[in-house]
């Protein structure tokens, strides 16, 4: 596990760019990975979907994920008035249109985008549910009903968006936002983005609200357990004993599960010190392998640097954005004004 991490810094060059994402450990790969309990096309066409602000929009056959053809986008990045914050230029919105429909028998929603823009290598864009029922989405001013999406150059990318939370009793379409930005002279000034496989799934949503877990969870610290420290972990059912096992698979730790709030269970594995690498087990249900050790937070610190390094403004961050929110000053009461940017 700290071997990945090592290599992870070193293809970073210590954050000379963003650390590769370990896909085998994100949630978009455990959302991928379930499975549809029901599902419902919605074809694209130039029946059912419109297109708001500059660009093109036409059928693709050949450029096709599905095989039966997609939406093709050409978005221009020239030609618009330069926005202060050195952001997006314009936005041009796909709109799938519905009828005014209840889609409360559907929490997700499935589509495959390809981004053909050589010159830039992240394509901020914005999946947007439109409810015009007893509660509006998007809320107007808010994140609510609104998906956010990074896409990268030049490979088909398959978006899951679930959506429990958000109200869909009376749909009248879903859209697809993309935030242009300008390219860098000479690559071509515009972009290329195809649209295919559009479709509303039932699946098992994740669990997002209140404290207690989704079935088959156990709550622990996945960046591990000094040795000197309190070491805790949770799951929703458990009655007898936990395990707690080494590398080689052996028992070095067993417990009872303790009862608390919510119908959670505690277990409490605070003696163990000796360093190495852990599994959990109470109930038929395991944990990923866990360290305990000085060095636990490590991969923590390392990652939370990432995320500084990835959202940092006023500076190019490769493969992640473009220099970003220049126009954002500190104002002295004697006049002067000074960037607060960063990126210096």
């Amino acid at each position: 596990m700290l071997g990945q991490m090592k290599r992870q810094l070193e293809n970073s060059r210590c954050f000379r760019q963003g650390m590769e994402k370990d896909l085998e450990e994100c949630a978009e790969a455990r959302w991928l990975a379930k499975p549809v309990l029901d599902s419902r096309a919605l074809p694209l066409d130039s029946d059912n979907v419109r297109l708001q602000g500059p660009g093109v929009m036409s059928l693709e056959k050949k450029h096709t994920i599905s095989g039966k053809g997609s939406i093709r986008l050409d978005v221009p990045t020239d030609g618009c008035r330069r926005h202060p914050s050195n952001r997006a230029f314009s936005v041009t919105t796909m709109m799938r249109l519905l009828p005014g429909e209840n889609l409360e028998r559907f929490n997700r929603i499935s589509l495959w985008i390809y981004v053909d823009s050589p010159a830039i290598a992240n394509n901020f864009m914005e999946l947007s549910i439109h409810n015009q029922g007893k509660h509006i989405m998007p809320l107007p001013g808010r994140f609510e009903g609104t998906h956010t999406l990074g896409i990268p150059h030049g490979e088909w990318q398959h978006i899951v968006w679930e959506f429990p939370y958000v109200y869909r009793d009376f749909v009248t379409g879903i859209s697809l936002a993309i935030h242009a930005h300008r390219t860098p002279v000479p690559a071509p000034q515009g972009i290329t983005v195809y649209v295919d496989n559009m479709c509303l799934e039932q699946v098992e949503a994740d669990h997002y609200k209140g404290f207690d877990l989704r079935a088959g969870a156990i709550a622990y610290c996945h960046s591990g357990y000094r040795p000197e420290a309190v070491k805790q972990a949770y799951a929703q059912s458990g009655s007898g004993m936990f395990y707690l096992r080494n590398s080689s698979g052996e028992v070095t730790f067993q417990g009872n599960c303790v009862p608390q709030a919510n119908g959670l269970r505690q277990m409490d594995f605070s003696p163990v010190k000796a360093e190495g690498w852990y599994t959990l087990e109470v109930d038929g249900k395991k944990s990923r392998p866990f360290r305990i050790g000085r060095d636990a937070y490590i991969p923590a610190a390392w990652k939370t640097l990432n995320f500084f390094f990835s959202e940092r403004c006023g500076f190019d961050v490769p493969g992640i954005h473009t220099e970003c929110h220049m126009d954002v000053m500190s104002v002295h009461p004697d006049g002067r004004r000074l960037p607060v940017c960063g990126g210096a």
